[in-house]
């Protein structure tokens, strides 16, 4: 029968000095010195020489560079770099060197008739109660155009109206009172700054359109005298 072994008995070659350890690495993390020796040879490099040491360390840190706001592409500084960007130079401001320039009030024409601008010699409004009361109104205007430049159609009713009787009748005039304003209100805007305005600014219209002139500051022609001047037929 096999006699029992005790296995405390047994002798081995390593005994308790080949044994690591488990409490000589907070000993050397005391000591300080014996740390960073420790460390440089137990096969785990250390990150921030592996950093320095890495060929890529210089490329990653000109990447981070350039995405820095001090990293802009460099150029040739402006003498205006400190005033406001988006501004027009001769405003103040560093803008793209473009320049806002002005004509001065004397340079720009009056009035800008369709013969290149300036005043013209003559618009004339025809009321409504003239228009209804000619045989042709198509003939009427079409005529009127060699001698006037600009023709509009004022009365007192309202804007759709005019429209239909213009759409009806194939008359195009250049303006018309709306629903908003009466016939001399919108002769009234007819002045220096309007395209419309022009040396002589007449009404033609009926005795009971004469008012509409009077209020405007327009000069009022019965529709008579016109007529039988210009040779319009009356319905």
């Amino acid at each position: 029968m096999t006699e029992r072994i005790d296995l405390d008995d047994i002798e081995t070659d390593g005994d308790d000095d080949s044994r690591p350890d488990r409490d000589a690495w907070l000993q050397r993390s005391e000591d300080g010195d014996e740390t960073g020796a420790d460390s440089a040879g137990s096969g785990s490099p250390d990150t921030d020489s592996v950093a320095a040491d890495s060929p890529d360390s210089d490329a990653a840190d000109s990447d981070a560079a350039d995405d820095s706001p001090s990293g802009a592409i460099p150029r040739v500084p402006r003498e205006n770099d400190d005033k406001p960007a988006g501004v027009p130079t001769d405003r103040g401001g560093s803008g793209a060197g473009a320049t806002v320039s002005e004509a001065p009030d004397d340079a720009r024409p009056m009035g800008g008739g369709p013969h290149g601008g300036g005043t013209d010699e003559m618009t004339m409004a025809l009321t409504y109660n003239a228009l209804t009361a000619l045989a042709d109104p198509r003939l009427v205007v079409a005529s009127a155009r060699e001698w006037a430049d600009w023709i509009g159609i004022v009365g007192d009713v309202s804007a759709p109206v005019i429209t239909r009787f213009q759409r009806d009748h194939g008359v195009d005039a250049d303006f018309f009172n709306g629903t908003g304003d009466g016939p001399a209100e919108r002769l009234a805007e007819v002045d220096e700054t309007s395209m419309f305005h022009a040396e002589r600014l007449a009404v033609v219209g009926t005795p009971d359109d004469e008012w509409i002139a009077e209020a405007a500051g327009w000069e009022f022609v019965p529709l008579e005298t016109a007529a039988e001047k210009a040779g319009w037929d009356l319905a």
